[in-house]
């Protein structure tokens, strides 16, 4: 072994190897010149004076402003076991001990910007071999929207996307996150990015196990870890999960700064954060992230990835039935897609403003110049503001007011416009479908399909005023229902009414005002006095008309209000309060009837109002959740893992 040591220029050992207890205790106390500390900034300093005292020089190699050394002991953590030798000497001596290596060559330089300019005072530079390299620059990956862009930020706020809340459960969770992760997942390996050459980080233990049961039977090759198991490693692609979402604004373990520079530092040409603004802009340091992200790369809300999520805050009607914006999710994630486009080699570009222009059809990513980022560039100023949500609003305003049965918007608005539209559409309850994909995604606007009308219109040349509409709607109600839900059966009473003054008014010569007319307010006229016999019998209103008016409302009164059903309704039936009509019991449901849509929007805007979920029909499901199985999962491992200890220790004392 001295043989071995001593024809050796290097050894190379761990910090407790090199102690007076292993094989280095073989050779002279003065042999070596030089020790090398690689690392040293994730290392105690009690562990560092064990290769210190091997020589009379050292090197300390490692970057103390990331991962610092692992303490278990809180205690010991805060009497400054938590502080390595590195961090304290760069802190006590500076420059003057301090050498800085400042070009790097992993990261697109737009990703290594942030980190340069909060954690390094803005020494890092990239080597121009990777300073603009992309995703789509590797073999076999196509130019689309995801591998165009270094910097991709989804911002979950105001979704309703929140985390796991267990009392006994240290780590955290976020199944809403989980989701996004997967497809933006998808999205790449469409692409033609290979799964190995992605890597999914998060900070919590729990949400790491939630991504692997979702997503490793997919993509086997795909590396999911969290920050301290991933440090010291690199990928083409990072997604990172920040999993806090609460409305508190608790970041808890996202306040370590040097656990979030090594996170998206990992990333060489794609890094992807998927947040919530408004919970992690309680924090200075992650707030300078989301702005960063914000600038200079592009922003996605969780709208544009699930359609089936709950806006948190989300508008519903006053007393009067006037509609109130809904809430505007809070944060600069939300408030701007991208702030400015800017070129590789620093300058700013000019973001050209898109409102109301549609993109060139044909135009591919490809044709893009390869030094410049695929950016996209957001709105023109204004439109985010309120005065950018009455435009939305006036638009549907004017389009429902119009013969049109649908509204298309361009694909030139951003995300955060999208979700504008989204939601004033709700409002007013029309339908609203998103389609196409990435750059080329448009929103369609369109009015319910009419059923067949039914017959009682006004006569043909009577020049009477349009029918009224059925019963004002309840608050809650966000349209009045359309009169082709009456059956044949049952007329429109007010048009028996105008049509009998209309006879009135030409038998007498009188024709009725104009006033009359609009407002359709008119009163019957007082009964006159029946004329001399031989005047024609055209002179007086009909009994029968009477008669009808008084039948038809007493049968609309007793009848399902559903067509073409004649159920009677006066023993058994159900009062609907989005319509305000009653059904039998086979047409009470508002998705028979045609109240589901208005339906849906009322339980959306108590689900959010209320914050608390309602069971609904059908069979319960009796599989496991997979956030609630990860958690049993850990806690079986722990106890497994305590036990397995303590037979050991147990055998030790026993001497076996």
């Amino acid at each position: 072994m001295l043989e071995s040591l001593t024809s050796a220029n290097v050894v190379l050992a761990t910090n407790t190897g090199a102690s007076a207890d292993g094989p280095l205790k073989l050779l002279p106390e003065s042999y070596f010149d030089v020790v090398v500390i690689d690392e040293c900034a994730q290392a105690l300093e009690a562990s560092c004076w064990i290769p210190l005292l091997k020589a009379r020089k050292c090197i300390l190699a490692g970057d103390h402003k990331q991962l610092p050394p692992t303490t278990v002991s809180h205690k010991a953590a805060l009497a400054g076991l938590s502080l390595s030798l590195m961090e304290r000497l760069a802190e006590e001596y500076g420059a003057r001990v301090v050498r800085t290596l400042t070009v790097q060559y992993r990261m697109h330089q737009a990703i290594m910007r942030w980190a340069s300019d909060t954690m390094y005072l803005g020494q890092l530079t990239a080597h121009s071999s990777v300073a603009r390299h992309l995703l789509r620059d590797l073999p076999g990956v196509a130019a689309t929207e995801e591998t165009g862009v270094p910097l991709l930020l989804v911002d979950t706020a105001g979704c309703g996307l929140f985390e796991l809340e267990e009392e006994d459960e240290q780590s955290k969770g976020n199944p809403g996150e989980v989701r996004l992760v997967s497809l933006h997942i998808q999205a790449l390996v469409d692409a033609g990015v290979p799964a190995r050459d992605i890597a999914v980080v998060s900070p919590y233990n729990l949400q790491v196990d939630l991504l692997r049961q979702s997503l490793v039977h997919r993509h086997p090759e795909l590396e999911i870890k969290s920050v301290d198991g991933f440090q010291g490693r690199e990928k083409e692609a990072v997604i990172l999960s920040f999993v806090r979402s609460n409305r508190k604004g608790e970041v808890g373990f996202l306040a370590e700064d040097r656990r979030i520079n090594v996170a998206v530092t990992r990333a060489r040409r794609h890094v992807a954060v998927i947040c919530d603004s408004r919970t992690v802009n309680n924090h200075a340091f992650l707030k300078t992230l989301v702005e960063y992200f914000t600038q200079h790369g592009e922003v996605r809300t969780a709208f544009e990835y699930l359609d089936d999520i709950v806006p948190e805050n989300y508008s519903h009607e006053n007393s009067q039935g006037s509609s109130h914006a809904a809430t505007k999710p809070q944060g600069p994630a939300t408030s701007t897609r991208t702030g400015s486009q800017r070129q590789e080699g620093g300058q700013e570009a000019a973001a050209p403003a898109r409102q109301g222009r549609k993109k060139p059809a044909g135009k591919s990513l490809a044709s893009e110049a390869p030094s410049q980022p695929s950016l996209n560039g957001g709105s023109p100023e204004g439109v985010e503001s309120q005065d950018g949500v009455d435009h939305f609003r006036a638009m549907i305003v004017e389009f429902m007011a119009s013969k049109k049965m649908q509204l298309e918007f361009p694909p030139s608005l951003n995300s955060h416009d999208r979700l504008r539209v989204h939601q004033i559409a709700e409002e007013h309850g029309l339908r609203h479908d998103s389609s196409g994909e990435g750059k080329r995604r448009f929103i369609t606007v369109s009015k319910r399909a009419p059923r067949p009308r039914a017959a009682l219109g006004p006569p043909a040349g009577t020049g009477g005023p349009a029918p009224l509409q059925p019963v004002p709607p309840t608050p809650a109600q966000t349209e009045q229902p359309p009169r082709e839900q009456r059956g044949p059966d049952q007329p429109d009473l007010r048009t028996l009414h105008l049509e009998r003054l209309q006879r009135v008014r030409s038998a007498q010569g009188q024709p009725a005002s104009k006033e009359q007319q609009a407002s359709g307010q008119q009163k019957l006229p007082e009964k006159k006095k029946k004329k001399a016999k031989g005047h024609p019998a055209t002179d007086l209103p009909k009994e029968e008309d009477f008669e009808a008016l008084v039948s038809a409302a007493v049968k609309a009164d007793n009848t399902c209000g559903f067509a073409k059903c004649t159920a009677g309704v006066t023993t058994l039936g159900q009062f609907c309060q989005l319509c305000s009509r009653r059904y039998c019991l086979s047409h009470h449901l508002p998705e028979i009837h045609g109240c589901g849509e208005r339906a849906r929007a009322h339980a959306r805007q108590r689900i959010s109002r209320e914050g608390v979920l309602y069971a609904g029909s059908g069979t319960k499901n009796g599989s496991l959740d997979p956030a609630k199985r990860a958690q049993l999962q850990r806690r079986l491992d722990k106890k497994l893992s305590e036990l397995s200890n303590q037979r050991t220790s147990r055998r030790k004392e026993r001497g076996t």
